[in-house]
């Protein structure tokens, strides 16, 4: 999980780093672009020129053919006649000859003057080229950069789900097992604590004696039990096990337990879900009345019975 989190912070680190030297490379090749549109701008003029020179060398060779063909027809005349010779009758091939020459050169130096420029402009537009072509380039490798990196940032995010997903299910799997073994516990604290906090119906001690509730009539039954006497060296009798709160509250229960008891071993009531069984609380417990006379009868005719012995 750790590991999938490191690379995927270094995957946005890449791609953030790739994303800022994309806008360079964005920024290069804008000026790249706009110092081509100037080249292209001057060049347009040259491109022009080049034009007008060509349309005049193209003008120039077809008189310089036609010259020729002139001179083919003129023949030794002609030749005669450009040498000086006085008996040849004059003629205009001279002056055409004159006149082809010149433009000839001008065509010539036109040219050369083209020629100049366009070598100029293409020494001009070299390094704006080469830094397109280098722009062009660092743009294509960023791109592939920020490729891998989102590669590697998928890679990561699909590491980090799986990892999650794992962590997931086997917190899942410890959630239930602990629910599972909590249920247990709580059905073994329940179980063990009400085995020992349970009335005994028999009479004996624990059992509940007290009176029941007045009916719709009024009429108020017998008590719920009869404590059972387990002989004359342990009379049992009907008392009360009381506590008082804070409050001032008293909190009674009339239960059956040995006339000589004093104090009675309460069981609170357990919490639902409780891992842990409360603490048993310990009452004081006094016979009621009748019993307690039956109860101290007994003990003062045992203790009369020892004293005799």
């Amino acid at each position: 999980m750790t590991a999938a989190t490191e690379e995927e912070a270094a995957a946005i680190r890449w791609q953030a780093k790739a994303e800022a030297e994309r806008v360079t490379a964005g920024n290069d090749l804008g000026f790249a672009r706009a110092l081509l549109e100037d080249l292209t701008q001057e060049i347009a003029p040259l491109a022009r020129a080049e034009s007008a020179a060509r349309a005049a060398l193209t003008e120039a060779e077809e008189a310089e053919a036609a010259r020729l063909v002139a001179e083919g027809e003129l023949g030794d005349a002609y030749a005669a006649a450009a040498n000086g010779d006085p008996e040849v009758p004059a003629t205009g091939a001279r002056a055409v000859l004159a006149a082809a020459t010149v433009a000839k050169e001008s065509v010539d130096a036109q040219q050369a003057f083209h020629d100049a420029r366009q070598d100029w402009a293409a020494d001009a537009l070299a390094p704006a080229a080469l830094k397109l072509e280098l722009a062009t380039q660092i743009e294509a490798d960023l791109k592939d950069k920020m490729d891998a990196a989102e590669a590697v940032l998928d890679a990561a995010r699909d590491a980090c789900k799986s990892a999650a997903f794992a962590a997931a299910q086997q917190a899942r799997e410890d959630a239930v097992e602990e629910a599972q073994a909590k249920d247990d516990k709580v059905a073994e604290v329940s179980q063990a604590y009400e085995a020992k906090a349970a009335f005994p119906q028999d009479g004996t001690a624990g059992t509940l004696c007290n009176f029941p509730a007045v009916d719709d009539d009024g009429v108020q039954g017998p008590r719920l039990s009869d404590c059972v006497v387990e002989g004359d060296e342990t009379p049992m009798c009907c008392g009360a096990a009381q506590r008082f709160l804070k409050d001032g509250t008293k909190l009674s229960i009339e239960t059956c337990q040995l006339a000589s008891a004093t104090t009675y071993t309460y069981y609170p009531a357990l919490p639902a879900g409780a891992l842990v069984a409360p603490t048993p609380e310990t009452w004081r417990f006094h016979c009621i009345s009748a019993a307690q006379k039956l109860a101290a009868a007994a003990a003062a005719a045992l203790a009369t019975g020892y004293m005799m012995a």
